[in-house]
């Protein structure tokens, strides 16, 4: 008979907790910033803005070069660029941590709901998620729209245990950075930190995560 999972329900951020997006992400970003004429910045250069919102990255290169932010017509030329060039190399450049699969599939045999709750749009969320097969395992996709707010805000965790139907107290959410620590805290969620991911140890460490993940392996020792 199988085990029974300690926890209800298990909340995954994406990026740096599931999968090692940094090519495509930093690529994208790069064909963004060319778009609107910014030259010159290598892909690895853009690593640390991970996990932020692309209206966040984009005022902050753009403020940097020009002194302001983009209206909405340059949002949309940037954003559409930086689809463009995040999918082209999507097939090749994204990665799925090792034990993801299995350990997703342990969870689930343990009678665990499972979800992702991303600062992503809904639809790059979706696309990334089926892209990678990775939607067979998981009972719930939430993105993080524009107009909505991100993590650290609770938004998108609260939307992930209402679709779940399950209550924060007995729902785990795991993500690599201070905000997902932050976000899960802001809604009642305990959270383990995936320090495998491209969050800093020592701000992780900083914002209290209940659990500390080597591996996603882990969880299934929890």
């Amino acid at each position: 008979m199988p085990q029974s999972s300690p926890f209800a329900a298990y909340i995954f951020d994406l990026d740096g907790t599931l999968t090692d997006s940094s090519m495509p992400i930093g690529e994208g970003l790069v064909a963004a910033l060319n778009a609107v004429g910014i030259f010159g910045i290598p892909a690895e250069s853009t690593y640390g803005w991970i996990g932020r919102p692309l209206t966040e990255i984009f005022d902050h290169y753009l403020i940097e070069d020009r002194g302001e932010g983009p209206d909405e017509e340059l949002f949309a030329k940037m954003l559409a660029a930086y689809r463009a060039g995040h999918d082209i190399h999507f097939p090749d450049g994204i990665k799925i941590y090792p034990g993801v699969q299995e350990t997703l599939e342990a969870l689930r045999s343990q009678g665990a709901k499972l979800a992702v709750a991303t600062t992503k749009y809904q639809e790059a969320a979706e696309f990334v998620v089926k892209g990678l097969k990775l939607d067979g395992y998981v009972d719930v996709i939430c993105g993080t729209d524009l107009g909505k707010p991100v993590k650290p805000d609770p938004y998108v965790v609260h939307l992930a245990l209402e679709q779940l139907g399950t209550s924060a107290a007995d729902s785990l959410f795991i993500g690599d950075t201070p905000a997902d620590i932050q976000a899960a805290h802001a809604a009642g969620c305990p959270a383990a930190a995936a320090a495998y991911g491209f969050g800093d140890p020592g701000k992780l460490s900083a914002v209290s995560p209940e659990l500390w993940l080597n591996s996603i392996r882990d969880l299934l020792t929890v």
